[in-house]
């Protein structure tokens, strides 16, 4: 009859037969086929070599199936047809209700059979694949050396996005207490990180080494299907987890950018780092004519000592090097008194840092003219939530939500929320008592609660300790006067809840 099953298993047709007519559940008939050529190249032009096969793969196909081993009733035979020899596959379980066969599984079954079919003529495919992954890898590696190199020299020739992207992810590495790795990043985090390995993966050569390992995995796939996987892009594959790693521990090395614009060959802002508050060696580095040194000592005479006269100095030298940072702070130190001259040098720094797009700048710039000019206050807060900043970003976001813009006005929240703890809290809120979206504001207080931020943690406790606030706003009841009252004196129990309530509800 030509049948074959486990090894050790003598066929009784007619049992078999009986079996099947009386099993209550579904039975499968998977059928392998070859054509002519590759079954006589491949030895797979026999019963017995077919037997082998599908008796040491009997168990992979279970799990696909959902069936566990035990149970596991299978026959096949092998038809020798002229131009495309096959096997035929009966396949079910001694208790109906357990299997199940997805497309997935589908997928595996072919794969797995495929793969020991065609093992030894992929070999050379694989051997190119791996080659190929290898390659990018270290190509990877070699530019995220150079981005680390030019970064340490305040040379940023990269794309000014990149540099963006990665200042803000060493910022938020600051913030992370777990392991300095991927997988125990949370997710905002995670997108900065794949937005960063998106950015470098559109690199020439890791473009084409990337393009080069997808043809070979296309021809693999070819020896099971006719439909191609999918091109992923480089930063969702799993096979190249490394390179989000490498991202990571680079970001991590870095642990700030500076944000001086101008080439300072031979600084060590790794050394600079380490030493900002040693006077002698900023004094020596600023006097040799480093603009950051020069910045980092006005922010010391600035912070540490009386001597504004020197403060004031050696932050107008560090703005002849076109740092943003130098300009926003003497007119900081104009603003809070600390520096007496003028009152026009003032505005002269708050504009200079403006027109090089210093988004704490374009902020405050905004403030001062919101009273006399709302309209180009308007264009100025923008311009800074463009340019990244969290407070302007959610200032825009409560301005567009009062014109009814919600759908725009969440973007700007969500924004300022991935760069700021307090706007991540303040969100979170308005998620739960604005926009009645319990869970994902939950997910935003608990996030930020995480990493250590202390009203996050106090919102979280107080919404665990009373049920008045959610009860109340998530089923949208409409209180008297009575139980406004008793609402009110509930919320004057937990201080946050009544600076929330009466600051972003009440007004």
């Amino acid at each position: 009859h030509g049948m074959f099953t486990d090894e050790g298993e003598v066929i009784n047709l007619s049992a078999v037969g009986k079996e099947m007519d009386e099993h209550t559940g579904n039975i499968w008939g998977l059928i392998f086929s070859l054509t002519r050529e590759d079954a006589e190249r491949l030895g797979y032009n026999s019963a017995e070599q077919w037997m082998n096969l599908l008796r040491s793969r009997r168990n992979d196909i279970a799990k696909e199936m959902n069936i566990a081993p035990e149970n596991l009733r299978w026959y096949a035979a092998y038809h020798n047809a002229e131009t495309h020899p096959h096997v035929h596959m009966l396949v079910w379980s001694k208790r109906p209700q357990e299997p199940y066969l997805s497309t997935t599984g589908i997928y595996n079954i072919k794969h797995t059979i495929a793969g020991d079919i065609f093992r030894q003529e992929n070999l050379c495919i694989y051997k190119k694949q791996t080659l190929a992954r290898d390659d990018l890898k270290a190509e990877f590696r070699a530019r995220m050396r150079e981005l680390e190199y030019e970064i340490r020299r305040g040379d940023f020739d990269f794309a000014p996005e990149l540099v963006q992207k990665f200042s803000l992810l060493c910022e938020k590495l600051s913030e992370h207490k777990g392991k300095k790795q991927y997988g125990y990043l949370n997710k905002n985090t995670k997108k900065i990180v794949d937005d960063i390995v998106k950015m470098i993966a559109a690199d020439g050569r890791i473009a084409e080494l990337y393009d080069l390992w997808y043809q070979c995995q296309c021809e693999i796939q070819r020896t099971y299907t006719d439909e191609m996987p999918a091109k992923i892009p480089l930063e969702e594959n799993k096979e190249f987890k490394s390179v989000r790693n490498n991202v990571v521990a680079t970001a991590f090395e870095i642990g700030h950018i500076p944000t001086q614009r101008r080439r300072e060959i031979g600084y060590d802002y790794t050394e600079m780092r380490d030493k900002a508050n040693d006077f002698e060696y900023l004094k020596e580095k600023a006097e040799e004519g480093y603009f950051m040194a020069m910045y980092r000592l006005g922010r010391y005479y600035l912070e540490n000592t009386t001597e504004m006269i020197d403060a004031e100095y050696w932050l107008e030298q560090a703005t002849e090097g076109e740092n943003t940072a130098a300009m926003y702070q003497i007119y900081k130190a104009y603003r809070d008194g600390k520096f007496t001259t003028t009152s026009s040098h003032k505005m002269k720094y708050l504009r200079m840092a403006v027109d090089y797009n210093c988004h704490y700048a374009e902020y405050e710039y905004s403030k001062i003219l919101k009273e006399n000019d709302p309209k180009l206050s308007r264009e100025y807060l923008e311009r800074a939530a463009k340019h990244g900043n969290p407070q302007a970003q959610y200032d825009l976001g409560k301005q567009l939500a009062e014109e009814g813009q919600q759908e725009e006005a969440i973007r700007y929240f969500e924004a300022a929320a991935k760069q700021n703890l307090w706007a991540k809290t303040s969100l979170g809120l308005m998620y739960c008592y604005r926009f009645d979206e319990w869970d994902l504001g939950m997910e935003h207080l608990n996030e930020a609660a995480e990493r250590g931020y202390e009203p996050a943690v106090e919102a979280v406790n107080a919404i665990h300790r009373t049920t008045i606030p959610k009860n109340n706003y998530a089923e949208k009841q409409i209180l008297g006067d009575e139980q406004l009252d008793a609402f009110m004196e509930e919320i004057k129990k937990e201080e946050y809840w009544y600076d929330f309530f009466y600051v972003e509800v009440m007004t």
